[in-house]
């Protein structure tokens, strides 16, 4: 997630002083009156003429960001280069709105690397906090709850006819943990937002908040399996990049917003696959299926 993120933001911010530089150069500004519209390229372009600043007549021609019906004749404002006067820009035109997506691309893009570095950066420092908290006993037993396409690892805590559900990150001896196993648990089971169980003295970090009814899901039963399934990076890489066929659309929603065409598809695409592969990888996910529980 971060690569693809610091990527975009270098592409995008080494495209932005090329495409604002022939705006800035445009510092003066006319009334101009179309002579033409519909002409190259593609039907965007209009051609007008103004009066410059002093006083001679220029022709001009201004690509518009999408074929619009102009009626010749009618007076529109500009913004046009002393130096050049046939460069010729006006607000809403195809120069501005490539000024505008590569602004709005690197807010955006910058705001969910923040956002992302800051969820990250928040549960590697309060985790490991959790080891400091009054340490109990528990009897506990190993749930998985698939969701659409997720699946999650559940401790299931049974104390005086409640129960508290806390998602942990997939670990081997969560695999191996007997039903009704008591284990030890840092925190207040019955109320602290967050508690660490800790299984034969290895911490199970928990992947999200504890908890006091089942989550949403269809929820399996697991057996404790001895030696626990050996799952591979590969394996990992997989089950955590099953949501990664939403990525196009996604990138398909923002090109339709903002105009941006195929540039755009294509960086929403690898902007929301990043943050597609890392939700799951931060919030927990379980990379066991069918096939392991026999």
């Amino acid at each position: 997630m971060t690569v693809i993120a610091v990527v975009l933001l270098s592409v995008l911010g080494s495209s932005l002083p090329a495409a604002r530089a022939p705006l800035s150069a445009a510092t003066e500004t006319a009334t101009a009156e179309v002579v033409r519209n519909g002409v190259a390229p593609d039907g965007r372009g209009i051609e007008i003429s103004y009066t410059d600043r002093d006083g001679e007549e220029q022709r001009g021609l201004i690509v518009l960001a999408r074929p619009e019906d102009i009626p010749e004749g009618a007076e529109i404002g500009v913004q046009y280069d002393p130096a050049e006067p046939g460069s010729v820009y006006a607000e809403g035109d195809a120069a501005h709105l490539t000024v505008r997506n590569l602004l709005f691309g690197i807010v955006w893009i910058g705001l969910v690397l923040v956002l992302c570095a800051a969820i990250t950066g928040f549960r590697l420092l309060s985790r490991p906090r959790l080891q400091r908290r009054p340490a109990t006993s528990a009897s506990a037993r190993r749930v998985r709850v698939r969701r659409g396409l997720s699946d999650r690892s559940w401790l299931v805590f049974d104390h005086g006819g409640t129960e508290s559900w806390v998602p942990v990150y997939w670990d081997e001896a969560v695999s191996a943990l007997p039903r009704g196993t008591p284990i030890t648990v840092h925190g207040n089971i019955r109320r602290d937002r967050l508690v660490l169980p800790v299984i034969e003295g290895r911490p199970i970090w928990p992947s999200g908040a504890r908890r006091g009814s089942a989550p949403k899901g269809a929820a399996t039963q697991l057996p404790p399996q001895n030696p626990p399934p050996r799952i591979s990076l590969l394996r990992q890489v997989r089950s955590d990049a099953a949501s990664l066929l939403f990525a196009p659309l996604f990138g398909l929603l923002w090109a339709y917003t903002d105009e941006s065409g195929v540039s755009g598809f294509l960086a929403a695409t690898a902007l929301s696959a990043g943050v597609l592969f890392w939700l799951p990888s931060i919030f927990g996910s379980d990379p066991t299926g069918p096939r392991d529980d026999d």
